[in-house]
């Protein structure tokens, strides 16, 4: 037998007003990122907060060298590549000259070097582009 009960309140859908939390509550400053000309360095009240820019580049001019070939390093046929090229400079197991050996991986890594370094610059004078585009500003 089916056990009936006399709450209603089961049955029906029950609303349940949503509460605000503390952090809910609290009011929040919004700041206008507006640039404030007659102001300099400290007394800017926007100096504290992120600008707008977008950076999309991978390498700045001092790190390009060693973040890629980082990354070059991460594949592990390069890594192959230069593990038997190095081994050709030992004499019991070398197969044919070592300098010959280490051309092909030297052309490898330069040639993806020099693909990386392109689309970098590319993005970069996307980055500009978009970054130099004017904009409506809401003023108060």
């Amino acid at each position: 037998m089916a056990r009936e009960t006399g709450d209603t309140k089961s049955t029906k859908v029950k609303k349940h007003k949503r509460r605000k939390s503390k952090k809910e509550s609290k009011t929040r400053i919004v700041h206008a990122n507006i640039l404030y000309d007659h102001t300099k360095g400290g007394d800017n009240p926007n100096r504290h907060y992120a600008n707008n820019k977008i950076k999309t580049t991978k390498y700045t001019l001092l790190s390009f060298l060693p973040k890629n070939l980082f990354e070059q390093f991460h594949r592990f046929a390069n890594v192959y590549f230069v593990f038997i090229a190095l081994l050709n400079f030992v004499p019991v197991v070398n197969a044919f000259q070592p300098e010959l050996a280490l051309a092909p991986v030297v052309f490898i890594l330069s040639v993806t070097a020099i693909k990386d370094l392109w689309e970098d610059y590319r993005r970069h004078r996307s980055d500009k582009e978009i970054n130099h585009m004017d904009c409506l500003v809401y003023c108060r």
